[in-house]
């Protein structure tokens, strides 16, 4: 009898333990429009385009002073820090660029915004906050290998981080980087 019970124990702690350690595992793959709280997103799908008239003043200048509804839209849009909060604290896999902002002695990045398309930050405008992520603790990431798109995979947090390039809504300590494959 109590062999069968240190059995049914040692079977229980055993299956206890790879729980643990599966749910320790599990990485949540996002899309980029998974990090946007479902307003935004809907707001996003529904404004009207631009018109692209040179002679008006651009609703994407940070000094517009117009009155057009459709640019105050994009122009809230733009600057949504809002956050999908269920990611607070979870191990995430995201695809995205690299936009460098601390390096090594070796010139290796070692942290840097992560976005969702190439030239993101230099051109203006950059994306909103919530369609940014600050990476750390970066290792060997070439700066010569920041043109091509990475898969990052770490815990993500709802952390603000500001810079001078941008700001991210959304902070990640990075476990992996492997390139991007399609």
């Amino acid at each position: 009898m109590l062999r069968t019970l240190s059995i049914a124990l040692y079977l229980t702690l055993v299956a206890c333990l790879l729980c643990v350690t599966a749910s320790a595992n599990d990485v949540t793959t996002l899309e980029w429009t998974d990090l946007m709280p479902e307003e935004d997103l809907k707001a996003l799908q529904q404004l009207p385009e631009v018109e692209h008239d040179y002679t008006k003043p651009s609703p994407f200048d940070e000094n517009y002073q117009g009155d057009d509804p459709a640019a105050k839209q994009w122009q809230q849009i733009l600057s949504s820090a809002k956050v999908v909060e269920k990611y607070n604290n979870t191990k995430v896999r995201i695809p995205g660029f690299v936009v460098p902002l601390e390096f090594d002695n070796a010139q290796n990045v070692t942290s840097f915004f992560l976005v969702p398309y190439f030239g993101a930050c230099i051109h203006v405008p950059p994306p909103p906050p919530n369609q940014m992520i600050f990476v750390s603790g970066a290792k060997k990431l070439n700066a010569d290998m920041i043109y091509s798109p990475f898969w990052i995979t770490g815990t993500l947090t709802t952390e603000v981080m500001s810079h001078d390039l941008g700001q991210a809504a959304y902070s990640l300590k990075v476990d992996s980087i492997e390139e991007y494959s399609y």
